[in-house]
């Protein structure tokens, strides 16, 4: 992800932060998955009624900088990749233009692709683009994301600077069918929209709060050639943080995403991130489930900035030491 500099418009929490396909084989691989990123899977959803499976779309996390901070980054994402985490971030940074290309492969089996840009209209307006995409012969997944955040810096109380607010709209296709080594001929599609919002909020020069909310609304219509037409949706979250600034080049940040639906987990997480001589970046991150205490992950990351004329590239590189496997993450970004 590309890093900015400190500007006016940035929040203070974020100041000076740095900037398919493997195919899996056979229906199991796709079954193992789903169990695996924590889809629950109801007792009649095998083989031969693979349609039957809810919870697609699952949030694996984007970009190698969130999750070199094990996806502490409510307060602090910013510039084109915050589209996935929270589009207030979207008015966060300098550049008038960016775009980012994300890159994970999730337990060496399910493959990520996402980009997304950033697109500055104004002072105080900016318009993002994403794109997600995940697939092979069972099943595949995209995405597009559509946002738009606003900086406020005209109310009376933002003493400490400015509040920024944010949506995104998420568009979503999906298909899925049996590989062609399978007798049974099962095959569906899905059409589905979701709705995220989000504001990061200055508290003082150095402390930033910030809320997201994930999938407030959102539909997905499944047609099947074994369950006929049905609908679900993609399950809601909460996430709110406070990140904190107590050196110009340390980033601190606490985060509570807490679970809408029965069958998602309530976690906290830890991110830091140190800035060194400007142009490169270490980060660290750890995870937990809440309730149970049977999820605890932690993340190690870096990042680096080449200037070159008036762009920037950023180079990011994240590993996610996972419960289940471990995934390394790779972005690269570039800012006009």
């Amino acid at each position: 992800m590309e890093r900015t500099s400190r500007s006016s418009r940035q929040h203070p929490s974020v100041a000076r932060s740095g900037a398919t396909v493997r195919r899996s084989r056979g229906l199991a691989v796709a079954l193992v998955v789903a169990v695996g990123l924590g889809v629950s899977l109801p007792a009649d959803a095998v083989a031969e009624d693979v349609s039957n499976i809810p919870g697609a779309f699952v949030d694996v996390g984007i970009g190698a900088r969130p999750m070199g901070m094990a996806g502490a980054v409510v307060v602090s994402s910013y510039g084109a990749g915050s589209l996935y985490w929270n589009p207030a971030g979207l008015a966060v940074g300098e550049r008038s233009k960016e775009f980012s290309v994300d890159y994970a492969d999730v337990m060496g089996l399910v493959p990520y692709t996402a980009a997304s840009g950033a697109y500055r209209l104004s002072e105080r307006y900016t318009l993002g683009i994403g794109l997600l995409y995940s697939g092979d012969e069972v099943l595949s997944e995209t995405t597009v994301l559509l946002g738009a955040a606003t900086s406020l810096s005209s109310l009376p109380w933002l003493d400490a600077g400015p509040m920024n607010v944010g949506a995104t709209l998420r568009t979503r296709w999906a298909s899925f069918g049996s590989p062609s080594s399978f007798e049974d001929n099962v095959s569906g599609s899905a059409l589905g929209f979701g709705l995220d919002a989000g504001a990061t909020i200055p508290v003082s020069d150095r402390v930033t709060f910030g809320i997201a909310a994930r999938d407030i609304l959102s539909t997905l219509s499944w047609e099947s050639t074994t369950g006929g037409s049905y609908d679900e949706s993609v399950p809601p979250a909460l996430a709110f943080g406070i990140a904190a600034t107590p050196h110009r080049n340390v980033l601190l940040e606490l985060d509570v995403d807490k679970s809408l639906h029965q069958d998602s987990r309530d976690l906290v997480l830890l991110g830091a991130e140190v800035m060194l001589f400007d142009v490169a970046a270490l980060r660290g991150g750890y995870r937990k489930e809440l309730s149970h205490g049977e999820l605890s992950e932690f993340s190690v990351g870096a990042g680096a900035n080449v200037v070159a004329g008036s762009s920037v590239i950023g180079l990011d590189i994240a590993y996610l030491f996972g419960h289940l496997e471990d995934t390394l993450r790779l972005s690269m970004g570039f800012g006009l």
